[in-house]
């Protein structure tokens, strides 16, 4: 991407983005839950975790290290629905961490590319060998399974997160109709670095006015920060928690950026749906998360179904190739 990112031997790039991409996910998702247990309001939270990569971004882009992309206001435009929808399964995600336990979102949040799938016959019509979606039953199951018996289980929670779903699975059907837009840079990491900071400036944006009026929003935002102090949350614990997790959200997506930039999607995926396990895995010992056998059956039977989808529609992709 730019000078600090040519110094990395290309031999040490994949491992090094990777393990990035595995810590910034890992402290977001602790971080965060940890935050809206003690101030709620998860559309004013989420917001300023869009907003906190604005910043990162210009610093990038003013100290060299990125070349600053060129967009026109019909790039912007086109840019528009896809932040929206961004945002929207941001927002999701967020509300639905802070009503349920991490791993049990992350455990939703698996069948999203049984949603894509989906999505991609009806809209884009891309229909996949019928063993592709066959693939995708043993994750229907698991989530099913771990669902009926989540200790932690509300149906807001639950509904948020396969919401989420939908949302990413619409801004990405959106970016691939409208395809490329701007000039985003020379080399492909430096592209993938570019369409992350222009898109989440975009979904700030958008999400910007509901983001002041929605409930749990930027206007209660001061509420919910006063009533945390007075249950003897520190104001400077707070701060440091709101802006650590939106400096490490908008670390994680670009670290997976970079990663993309330099594997093929297939390998993409399987490091995303380990990435799932661990995330799953940490934050049931962090948070002490209470799991039943039925439970955990569920969640290894739809991460498993996950990896399985990926490879299965790798190898026909393959073949009619």
């Amino acid at each position: 991407a730019g000078a600090s990112e040519s110094r990395i031997p290309p031999s040490l790039k994949l491992p090094i983005f990777a393990g990035l991409w595995y810590f910034f996910n890992i402290q977001y998702n602790l971080q965060n839950k940890i935050l809206l247990r003690a101030i709620g309001a998860p559309c004013a939270v989420s917001w300023v975790q869009l907003a906190s990569g604005v910043p990162i971004a210009c610093l990038m882009w003013g100290l060299g290290l990125v070349r600053r992309p060129s967009v026109s206001r019909s790039d912007l435009a086109k840019l528009a629905p896809i932040g929206a929808a961004f945002a929207c399964g941001h927002f999701l995600t967020v509300a639905s961490l802070g009503a349920v336990a991490v791993s049990f979102t992350h455990v939703v949040k698996a069948l999203e590319p049984a949603v894509n799938a989906i999505a991609s016959a009806v809209i884009l019509g891309q229909v996949f060998h019928p063993v592709v979606y066959a693939s995708l039953l043993p994750v229907f199951l698991g989530v099913a399974l771990a669902s009926s018996s989540e200790l932690s289980f509300t149906a807001y929670g639950f509904a948020t997160a396969m919401a989420s779903n939908f949302a990413f699975v619409t801004r990405n059907v959106l970016a691939t109709k409208f395809g490329a837009v701007g000039d985003m840079g020379d080399d492909k990491t430096e592209r993938k670095t570019n369409q992350l900071a222009v898109l989440t400036t975009v979904a700030a944006a958008v999400l910007f006015p509901l983001a002041l009026f929605l409930p749990g929003g930027l206007l209660a935002l001061p509420s919910a920060w006063a009533r945390a102090v007075a249950n003897g949350v520190p104001a400077s614990r707070l701060a440091y928690l709101l802006a650590s997790s939106g400096f490490h959200f908008f670390m994680y997506q670009l670290s997976s950026f970079w990663v993309l930039s330099l594997v093929p999607p297939i390998t993409h995926s399987v490091l995303n749906t380990l990435k799932r396990i661990v995330i799953i895995i940490v934050s049931v010992f962090v948070f002490r998360t209470p799991v039943t056998t039925q439970s955990a059956i569920g969640t290894g039977t739809a991460i498993g179904g996950v990896l399985l989808y990926s490879l299965t529609k790798n190898y026909f992709a393959k073949r009619k190739a």
